[in-house]
């Protein structure tokens, strides 16, 4: 039979033990919680980025009519149909830091950002400027989606040739 003295000396050393053995652990926990943590911004970033890129290129794409000269600058008209099936104009613009779509009838929707203030996510045009088009040729479509707390980055860059410039429409066919 033991003694209380030997009990109690057993108990301490066994938190001793679990103590020193957490205090090794918690940095490698913390570490893989902050990785996690870092995985979902770059995921957030990276969906919000593409989802952006698709409706943007979708919508160029399809636009109705050729541009007249040059496009050059972080807005992009494009022509397309309305609810009511007439023609429509449209703008891609950005406005605090979101990309935003200003309707046919003067109505704004973004299509980034979640909050009416400062965004974690931020929508960067790219360098020169978002959108960019010699005469006649593609679109390119160019920015940088920018986490403020973590400073990461994701940067985005696509061309696309709309098929009112592509087929040549409103020329005559030879």
């Amino acid at each position: 039979m033991r003694r209380k003295g030997v009990i109690l000396l057993d108990g301490l050393m066994a938190l001793f033990l679990i103590s020193a053995l957490a205090v090794m652990v918690l940095p490698l926990a913390g570490s893989w919680l902050s990785a996690l943590e870092r995985g979902r911004t770059g995921t957030k970033l990276s969906e919000t980025g593409l989802f952006a890129m698709d409706f943007m290129v979708e919508k160029i794409r399809n636009n109705r009519h050729s541009a007249a000269g040059g496009v050059r600058g972080n807005s992009y008209d494009y022509r397309d149909f309305t609810a009511r099936g007439t023609e429509g104009t449209y703008r891609f613009f950005v406005d605090r830091e979101k990309l935003k779509l200003r309707l046919y009838n003067d109505n704004i929707q973004p299509l980034t950002g979640e909050y009416t203030g400062p965004e974690a996510y931020a929508f960067l045009p790219g360098r020169p400027s978002l959108f960019r088009q010699a005469e006649g040729g593609p679109v390119t479509i160019s920015f940088t989606m920018h986490h403020q707390m973590m400073g990461m980055d994701r940067d985005f860059e696509t061309s696309v040739i709309p098929y009112a410039d592509f087929y040549k429409k409103g020329e005559a066919y030879e």
